[in-house]
């Protein structure tokens, strides 16, 4: 069995465990929605500042900053690139926003970080975390204004200042706070202390079974009506290849090799971000499309995953 489709079936499995804990009742809506803001607000905070607790050198020091400056590159070239394919693929108004969100904004939380470990070995949770910064900048300020407005600016005012407001408050977030805090204790060399740094470990973790788990469960309680569309199908074949297999292509062409060209790829190839849903309903967007689109990429995320891992996986 190759390494990608060994890793990949790990996550599968713990995703299945918990599709059958969400069938059966055992995680609920309720425990879920708790589980994940444990995950996100403290679990994976740890897992990206222990990530972050290595011995400072110049050949890292240059990797990490050449993956912050690639990350903000790739996010510069994919908002274009998503309008035109939302315009493409004729998706308007509120609906083409989400489009344009789910097109540029992968799932880096809840799947890029477990994946990234499971492809590449705990090593590369350090870059990933650094790569990821922007994605903590951009995903809830002009993320969510693209979701409030729609294409062609067709938000109202009231979801204009929704939107406003919600970039306000969660422009700080927790993966964002840790990245700077554990990229700045790696410039400054300052070493955590061995019982809290141990303890911190130990709880990071838990992040990809407890990611895989709520993954599994998540889609246990989704509509799969949501395979009727075409235009999410369309998005989701642009997230989960289109997208990445050119950035491959582009990178490929550019010299890069080894984790510094995996990563960019394995991370766009995410399934859409799992937060869309949540902006469109507070910022006043398509909320159904958004969940639509989370869902399906989600799921066919299992099969595409390992067709683009066995380009970096095993080599």
């Amino acid at each position: 069995m190759s390494p990608a489709l060994e890793a990949t079936l790990v996550l599968f499995i713990l995703m299945a465990a918990g599709f059958a804990a969400g069938k059966s009742g055992f995680l609920e809506a309720g425990t879920r929605r708790a589980l994940s803001r444990l995950l996100v607000n403290f679990i994976l905070p740890c897992l990206i500042v222990t990530s972050m607790q290595r011995p400072l050198s110049p050949e890292l020091r240059s990797q990490a900053f050449t993956a912050l400056g690639l990350s903000f590159a790739v996010y510069a070239s994919a908002f274009p690139l998503a309008f035109a394919f939302a315009r493409l693929i004729r998706a308007r108004g509120a609906e083409g926003g989400v489009h344009v969100f789910a097109s540029v904004f992968s799932n880096v939380a809840f799947m890029g970080f477990p994946v990234m470990e499971a492809f590449f070995g705990k090593e590369s949770v350090f870059l990933t975390s650094i790569y990821n910064i922007p994605f903590q900048i951009l995903a809830f300020s002009v993320g969510a204004l693209i979701i409030s407005h729609g294409l062609g600016g067709e938000g109202s005012p009231s979801q204009s200042r929704a939107a406003r407001r919600l970039a306000l408050s969660d422009f700080v977030t927790p993966a964002g706070v840790s990245s700077f805090v554990g990229f700045a204790l790696f410039l400054l060399e300052f070493r955590i202390p061995a019982p809290l740094l141990r303890a911190a470990s130990l709880l990071g973790d838990t992040t990809t079974p407890l990611a895989s788990l709520l993954i599994g469960s998540t889609l246990a309680g989704s509509n799969f009506r949501a395979f009727l569309s075409p235009r999410v199908w369309l998005t989701s074949a642009y997230r989960l290849a289109l997208f990445p297999l050119a950035l491959y292509a582009v990178l490929k062409a550019c010299g890069f090799e080894g984790l510094l060209l995996g990563m960019p790829v394995v991370i766009a190839a995410m399934p859409v971000a799992a937060n869309a849903s949540i902006l469109a309903e507070a910022g006043g967007g398509d909320a159904e499309t958004a969940s639509r689109l989370v869902v399906v990429s989600t799921a066919l995320s299992l099969a595409t995953l390992p067709l683009l891992a066995g380009l970096f996986v095993g080599r």
